[in-house]
């Protein structure tokens, strides 16, 4: 009897170390997840007639094995290494178009990227004398160089605790 319950406690022993591995495997593969984010800023154009907006494109990319659950972001604009406005600070003015509730929207993805998936999304930034701030680099005949700071709330595969990523991602303009 004793032989019997030896065996058992042994076998009972066995599968709780591999438990505990695969517990810390999966904790240690969600922490990897989130480190095979990347950001890549797209594109940055002017648009409308009055140029006081900037249409910001941004591509998010999961080169992790695992699925990553995306919450919300929030990002800083920067030309030539020059904060220029952002997702939480922008010049809005009295602009009908400016629809108020965009800053809200916009900075709530709630969406899941399974690996290698790609996830585009735009922003239209209002920024105060940007004709001014783009002229003055215009001027100098270098390309213009934008760089963006973003952080993103997401939720790690296993644990299920939310998590804040900064990314950060530049474009070089063409030379005109």
């Amino acid at each position: 009897m004793s032989r019997v319950a030896h065996t058992f406690l042994i076998v009972l022993g066995l599968v709780a170390l591999a438990a505990s591995w695969q517990a810390v495997s999966n904790y240690v593969g969600s922490l990897e997840s989130v480190r095979g984010l990347e950001l890549e800023l797209t594109e940055v154009r002017r648009v409308g007639t009055d140029n006081a907006r900037l249409l910001v494109q941004f591509r998010v990319h999961n080169r992790s094995e695992l699925p990553v659950r995306l919450n919300s972001y929030f990002f800083d604009l920067y030309l030539d290494g020059n904060r220029i406005g952002g997702s939480s600070s922008t010049w809005r003015d009295d602009d009908p178009d400016a629809d108020r509730s965009l800053y809200s929207r916009a900075s709530t993805i709630e969406q899941t990227l399974a690996p290698d998936e790609r996830l585009d999304m735009e922003f239209l930034l209002h920024v105060f004398e940007l004709e001014n701030l783009v002229g003055a680099y215009q001027e100098s005949s270098e390309p213009l160089s934008w760089s963006v700071k973003a952080g993103f709330r997401l939720i790690h595969p296993h644990s299920q605790d939310e998590r804040l990523l900064r990314l950060q991602a530049t474009l070089q303009e063409p030379v005109p």
